[in-house]
């Protein structure tokens, strides 16, 4: 035929039928078939005489076995077989080594030695291979995973094995043990015994399958070993009456047996291999059998033996006396009595094991639940292995990437990933790894079917150290409508947020720009009232003034929360006296006090440091705010603030100043909205009292920019405590302060006017041109309002001090009074606000103008 009208098929099939002689294994196969029918053939023609056909007999058994070893070793090193059956193939290679040394060893005493090898050592050999046969033969059953079961197993493979041999030993071999050579009649009976546990064996296969798998190997085992057992059989039979001798009827079974496991080691090597031609159809498979059977057997035995007592007590046996001395009714009690013994002890071990299988029911009950909820599940629910390849997915795969499990569960779900995010999936994976039990979260884009990108957000645990899942579980759920929701709400806000900077940015301007002229009207008040005006004229200026500084209040309230809300106030880190704050604040409230007949008092814990590091305006702005406040809403009792030190460590201290009036008091209504922005207590207060709701809010911030917190205890209609706690740091010993200030602190003088209103005066805002030394001549009343206010600032500790005394010694240049403003100038650089103050002082009572004196 030419080369061209072959086809694959035909190839094929010539391969497949060739492939058997390029088999060297096929060969030695084919060797020990032609051998066996050889010896039987000059078995039955007698030929040669009996010393030739003892030698001839004991070389064939050496020849067969030594075949049977190669192919045995062959196939227990055959790489493409799962390493279980090869180690199964391993445990039956070396039990036929163990045989081989015991006929290597009948030869040497038969025929160099000239010694009856029955018994000898030879038997040491045959016997070490039934127990590693037993064991190769249960590597191909199904494992027992459970401790009860396993246990059940034993017991029942004890029964029967009891039951077995004590039958062989009644029937063929009771006439054996009556010899009087015990060594013979106990390896004789051995013989028996070891091939009835082989039986149970090769029963134990048959109802404990490990898998479907090619049944032709194990077929040929199983009816290569029930050979030998019939070979043994006879053997001991004859071996009891003297009978047996090399190369007889009796040999040609065993070597038939040797073959027929020959034959099963060659097709376990053939039919694994790769290449090889699968089963035609599932009928070459070992079908699934049931496992009852096995639990019958050992009721079988005991009841087989009980039904040997009977008739041996009675004599009912045809052709069966019963010894004298009752030594074989003794033996089938005794046996009788184990059987019962461990059929109990079986029982009371099924009982647990009962309870147990009852137990696994109810969990696979619980996982077939679990797979019908993961079937109908609207979340993604797969099983991948290390690499994210899925082995299993849930069916809503299918609606969520358009994919159905199958397909996905062919690929890899990196392959489903964004190429720049599969990086990040992989360490996540690793995170995951190395976190067992522990469910992870993340988001991923995977591709749809349509080619779309779906925002999955991924809740990965790994439990592969479970064996029932042995796996990373992955639980996915699709948030794309989620993400896009939040992107429309990050815009909202970004757009929000922006309007907010614009109206807090047009409110912080329009403060700065109502503000300035603000502070002129309240100047020029203040010189119409030491103009003497007349009764009338100075109550109308009173209430301009009044109006004045209660709008200025307001706009410096807005301005500050606007800078919070900014991002924009920084707060200062300066050296401050809490001493000096509670007595400003005394000087400010006491007169206000004083005229509502209430009382004013202020404790100061002794621990509590003298001198720290924070900002003093600030403090002193929440104290304004919350005395303040206390005054306002009190008419009868009095106001008293404490000072403790709750803790303090080398670095810093966390003061707590209460404010406990007698007021009023707030309902737990009122209390729950009391620092929200824009609000009182309730509308009332706001018509009853004024405000604008912004003084709370804006003390609350502050606190928290000093590190504490701000709260109240309020009882309505007996009075509130308000308190809040700061963070001041502890400053370095002596390097932050002047000697000059290490005296008493010299007595603080309230300005006449409201403190609020200086100390909120900004920087830029209240910034004037540099006036020229003729300037600052002619317009005395000018300077003299830039003292006073220089005067305020001084005494609350305020850093605009510094900017104001910059600007005053730029005005003062080139005149007469520069050079005694100049130590006061020194002093505010050096922060020492007590001195610059007393040096003010001393400078406006000889440098000031007549204005000044006559003030």
């Amino acid at each position: 035929m030419p080369e061209s009208s072959r086809t694959p098929e035909s190839a094929s099939a010539r391969a497949v039928f060739d492939a058997p002689f390029r088999d060297p294994g096929f060969w030695l196969l084919a060797f020990n078939l032609a051998a066996l029918a050889i010896f039987t053939v000059w078995l039955q023609a007698h030929w040669g005489s009996e010393h030739w056909s003892t030698l001839i007999a004991n070389l064939a058994f050496i020849l067969f076995h030594v075949s049977y070893l190669i192919l045995l070793w062959r196939t227990a090193r055959a790489p493409w077989i799962e390493p279980v059956i090869r180690r199964g193939w391993r445990l039956i290679a070396f039990g036929e080594l163990a045989y081989l040394s015991g006929e290597i060893t009948w030869l040497v005493y038969e025929n160099l030695l000239g010694i009856e090898p029955f018994p000898s050592l030879a038997d040491l050999g045959y016997l070490a291979f039934f127990p590693l046969m037993l064991a190769g033969i249960l590597s191909f059953a199904r494992p027992l995973e459970a401790r009860g079961e396993r246990l059940l197993f034993w017991l029942d493979l004890s029964v029967i094995a009891i039951g077995v041999a004590t039958l062989v030993w009644y029937f063929p071999l009771r006439a054996i043990t009556a010899a009087e050579d015990v060594e013979v009649v106990a390896l004789v009976l051995a013989y028996p015994v070891s091939d009835a546990v082989l039986l149970v064996g090769m029963a134990v296969w048959l109802l404990r399958p490990r898998r479907k798998r090619a049944a032709a190997p194990m077929l040929w085992l199983m009816s290569g070993l029930l050979v030998f057992l019939l070979a043994d059989l006879r053997f001991a039979q004859e071996a009891a009456t003297g009978e047996y001798a090399v190369g007889q009827l009796t040999d040609v079974f065993y070597h038939l047996a040797t073959v027929m496991m020959m034959a099963a080691a060659y097709l376990e090597y053939r039919d694994r291999r790769p290449g090889s031609v699968p089963p035609d159809d599932g009928r070459a498979l070992v079908p699934k059998r049931p496992e009852w059977g096995l639990a019958i057997l050992p009721y079988l035995a005991i009841g087989a033996v009980y039904a040997l007592i009977i008739p041996t007590v009675f004599d009912w046996l045809p052709g069966h006396t019963q010894d004298r001395d009752g030594t074989e009714l003794g033996i089938l009690i005794l046996v009788a009595t184990i059987l019962v013994v461990l059929a109990m002890l079986r029982q009371a071990i099924a009982a647990g094991e009962l309870a147990r299988l009852k137990t696994e029911h109810a969990v696979q009950i619980g996982e077939i639940r679990f797979a019908a909820l993961a079937r109908h599940s609207s979340d993604l629910i797969i099983l991948t292995d290390t690499d994210l390849r899925a082995r299993f997915a849930s069916d809503s795969v299918q609606r969520v990437l358009g994919h159905s499990p199958r397909e996905l569960t062919q690929v890899s779900l990196l392959d489903s990933l964004r190429p720049e995010d599969q990086a990040q999936a992989a360490r996540f994976i690793a995170r995951v790894l190395d976190a067992p039990d522990i469910t992870l979260v993340t988001e991923w884009s995977m591709r749809h079917a349509d080619g779309a990108w779906r925002d999955i957000e991924i809740l990965a645990t790994n439990l592969s150290r479970n064996p029932a899942v042995g796996g990373l579980v992955l639980n996915g759920r699709d948030i794309s409508e989620r993400k896009r929701n939040e992107h429309e709400l990050q815009q909202a806000r970004a757009a929000a947020e922006s309007a907010n900077r614009a109206k807090g940015e047009f409110l912080a301007n329009m403060s700065h720009e109502i503000r300035t002229p603000m502070n002129a009207v309240i100047g020029f008040t203040d010189l119409l009232l030491d103009s003497s005006p007349t009764a009338q004229q100075r109550d109308y200026i009173e209430r301009i003034h009044l109006a004045a500084t209660a709008l200025l209040g307001v706009l410096n309230d807005i301005l500050d929360y606007s800078k919070i809300e900014a991002g924009q106030m920084q707060l200062e880190s300066i050296p401050v006296q809490i001493r000096q704050v509670l007595d400003t604040v005394r000087a400010l409230f006491e007169l206000q006090a004083r005229k509502k007949r209430l009382r004013l008092e202020f404790r100061l814990a002794s621990e509590t440091p003298e001198r720290l590091l924070g900002d003093p305006l600030r403090l002193l702005q929440v104290l304004n705010n919350l005395v303040g406040n206390a005054l306002k809403f009190t008419h009868a009792g009095g106001v008293q603030v404490r000072v403790e030190c709750l803790d303090a460590t080398e670095s810093a201290v966390r003061l707590k100043i209460s404010v406990s009036d007698t007021g009023i008091g707030l309902t737990p209504e009122q209390l729950a909205r009391l620092f929200n922005v824009f609000h009182q207590a309730d509308a009332s207060t706001t018509r009853q009292y004024g405000g604008t709701g912004l003084g709370l809010s804006i003390c609350k911030r502050l606190t928290e920019l000093m590190g504490g917190e701000i709260g109240v205890e309020s009882v309505a209609g007996q009075g509130s405590t308000f308190w809040f706690t700061a963070r001041l740091e502890r400053p370095a010993p002596r390097s932050e302060w002047n000697p000059d200030a290490e005296s008493e602190p010299a007595e603080i003088h309230a300005p006449h006017w409201p403190l609020q209103a200086l100390s909120e005066i900004e920087p830029e805002t209240s910034a004037a041109p540099a006036a020229n030394p003729a300037v600052s001549d002619q317009d005395p009343s000018r300077l003299t309002g830039r003292l006073d206010e220089l005067d305020a600032l001084l005494a609350t500790h305020s850093s605009r001090a510094r900017h104001l005394n910059r600007e005053i010694l730029a005005e003062l240049i080139g005149t007469p009074r520069h050079s005694g403003y100049a130590p006061v100038a020194e002093s505010i650089g050096a922060l020492d606000f007590e001195t610059a103050r007393e040096r003010l002082q001393r400078f406006r009572r000889e440098h000031a103008p007549q204005s000044i004196e006559k003030r």
